[in-house]
């Protein structure tokens, strides 16, 4: 039987936590001990629908507001429906678009007889290395993989863009696609090459009322982190994680 102590959060001083890049989760910060590391690259996956995108946005608002100058590249979305999207959320993009604190870059897909096509691979990089971002944000790297043609190109592309991000001193965090009742991104290379991986999953309540959300930090390198599942939901000021999973289950004998 699972104890609470088997999930317990593994706390950091103040000073070991200085330096740590805020997620915009105050909760996920604490399961991180702080934050991410400085120039790690994240994963945040999660199927259709999970809140990948608004993770990825929350954690680049916390950002601008912490002064750093960011890059959030979208392979679906123009620079202006992301700034309109995110005030529902109450993050005004805006003004740092104003400033040169953020740049906004859509890669556009193209669709021909056998599929997409595009030059995403070889545009992404270059977009990457000339920025000089403190944060880069790739939502998502699953078209980017879609247009490669082996696991092999894939993951050295992904080697590519993970060393680019640290060369030029920045921390990365990307989104990616999980199938159906699955744990890994599509293809499974993803989690390999970067330093972490956050997972957003959901399940239907024991009495198939609602679906249920579920945060959980898979994998995270240089760091001692929390191994609990955390239910949370999607609100109007982003996503809010909430209490650890077996605490619901013993205040009531279910899920849901």
């Amino acid at each position: 039987m699972l104890k609470e102590n088997d999930y317990e959060v593994i706390w950091v001083t103040k000073t070991e936590a200085e330096g740590r890049i805020a997620t915009g989760m105050e909760e996920l910060d604490e399961m991180l001990g702080g934050g991410f590391l400085p120039k790690q690259c994240i994963i945040i996956a999660g199927q259709a629908g999970a809140g990948k995108t608004i993770a990825a946005l929350q954690f680049l608002h916390a950002n601008l507001k912490n002064g750093k100058k960011c890059l959030f590249i979208s392979a679906s979305d123009d620079e202006k429906s992301i700034v309109t999207h995110s005030l529902k959320f109450g993050w005004n993009l805006g003004p740092y678009v104003d400033s040169n604190k953020l740049t906004i870059v859509n890669i556009e897909l193209m669709e021909v007889e056998h599929g997409l096509m595009s030059d995403i691979p070889q545009q992404v990089p270059k977009i990457i290395k000339g920025s000089k971002a403190d944060i880069v944000v790739l939502d998502s790297i699953t078209e980017f993989n879609d247009l490669c043609t082996s696991d092999m190109e894939r993951r050295a592309r992904l080697m590519d863009i993970r060393k680019i991000i640290k060369e030029i001193g920045a921390t990365g965090l990307l989104t990616a696609e999980v199938g159906a009742e699955s744990k890994k991104t599509k293809y499974g290379v993803a989690e390999y090459v970067f330093d972490g991986l956050i997972l957003l999953s959901r399940f239907q309540s024991d009495d198939f009322s609602q679906f249920i959300t579920i945060i959980q930090i898979i994998k995270m390198r240089w760091v001692q982190h929390s191994r609990e599942l955390r239910a949370y939901s999607i609100t109007n000021s982003g996503i809010v994680v909430q209490s650890p999973l077996y605490t619901l289950m013993a205040s009531t004998g279910k899920i849901g």
